[in-house]
C-alpha cells in the first residue's frame, strides 16, 4: 500500500548517530519516495524546530533523548502530525498511544515494521482525505443544491403539451415502455427508463416501490400490510393498479414516507 507517487517529508528525533544512520537506511530500504527535513537529537533542538511550524508529514521519534524524554516536548507543545515512536523499552506504549501515534517499534527496527507502519500511514491518511472529499461534496452541493426534473414534454395526438411534475401520479414499465400517468388518469408514454427517471426526479417526492412502479407521495391515500410482508397502496386516483411495494424496499419505503433519506 506504500504510496509510491507522493514524497513523504520526514522529520527524525533521534540523539544516537549511529540509530539514526541506521534508520535513514531502514526507511531508503522500504523503498519509500521520501525526503528527510528535519534530524534533531534534543528536547531543546525539538522546542526551536517545531515551534517554527515547518512542513513535514510524519515523524520518527526516538523517546529517550540526551536532555529527556520525548514526552516532555509534547506535553509541552501541540504536534498534529503523526509520530512513529522507537525505543529499547516496551514500557511506553501506553504512554506513546495517548499522542498521535502511528505505531510504537522496538530497536533495532526491521524494514518490515516501518513499511507496516508507513502503510498504516497512508491508510489512515487516505480515509481521512476521503471523508474531508465527502464533506466537502456535501458542502458544494449545499450552495448548489441539484435541480430535478419538473416538466414533461409529452404528446397527446399530434400536439405537444407541456405537464408539470406536481400533476404525475406514477410512472409504470410495460413491455419495455414508460408510462406516466397524470391526476387526470391519462397515460402518456415518456422517453425515459424508470432508472433514468430516479436520477431526474426529487426523490423526496418519488419513490420506486418496485421494478415497474414509481409513485408520488402526494397520491397516496393509504397504505396496508400485504402478503409476503410486502405493503399494498392506494392512490387517491382512480387509476386502477396493483401499488405493491417489493418485500426488499420496504424498509426504505418506510424511511421515505417518514422523511429519512
Amino acid at each position: 500500500m506504500i504510496n509510491m507517487g507522493k514524497t513523504l517529508r520526514i522529520v527524525i528525533v533521534e540523539d544516537e548517530p549511529i540509530s539514526s544512520a541506521y534508520l535513514k537506511k531502514v526507511i531508503r530500504d522500504s523503498g519509500i519516495q521520501h525526503e528527510i527535513v528535519g534530524e534533531l537529537d534534543s528536547i531543546a533542538n525539538c522546542l526551536i524546530f517545531f515551534s517554527e511550524q515547518p512542513s513535514y508529514d510524519i515523524i520518527f521519534m526516538d523517546i529517550h533523548l540526551g536532555d529527556g524524554t520525548c514526552f516532555e516536548l509534547l506535553n509541552s507543545l501541540t504536534i498534529q502530525k503523526p509520530i512513529i515512536f522507537l525505543t529499547t523499552f516496551d514500557s511506553y506504549a501506553i504512554d506513546a498511544f495517548k499522542y498521535n501515534s502511528i505505531d510504537y517499534i522496538l530497536k533495532p527496527a526491521k524494514t518490515d515494521e516501518i513499511k507496516n507502519a508507513l502503510n498504516r500511514y497512508w491508510s489512515i491518511k487516505k480515509t481521512e482525505e476521503e471523508e474531508y472529499l465527502s464533506r466537502m461534496g456535501l458542502m458544494m452541493d449545499s450552495l448548489h443544491p441539484k435541480s430535478y426534473k419538473n416538466r414533461f414534454l409529452i404528446r397527446i395526438n399530434n400536439k405537444m403539451k407541456i405537464l408539470i411534475v406536481s400533476q404525475v401520479i406514477c410512472f409504470y414499465s410495460d413491455e419495455g415502455q414508460t408510462h406516466l400517468v397524470d391526476k387526470s388518469g391519462n397515460d402518456h408514454i415518456v422517453d425515459y427508463t424508470l432508472e433514468r427517471l430516479e436520477e431526474l426526479l426529487d426523490p423526496e417526492q418519488f419513490f420506486r416501490i418496485n421494478r415497474k412502479v414509481t409513485i408520488s407521495i402526494n397520491e397516496i391515500h393509504s397504505v396496508e400490510d400485504y402478503f409476503n410482508n410486502r405493503l399494498k397502496i392506494r392512490l387517491n386516483s382512480r387509476f386502477n393498479m396493483d401499488m405493491v411495494v417489493s418485500r426488499n424496499r420496504v424498509r426504505d419505503f418506510k424511511n421515505w414516507l417518514r422523511g429519512i433519506s
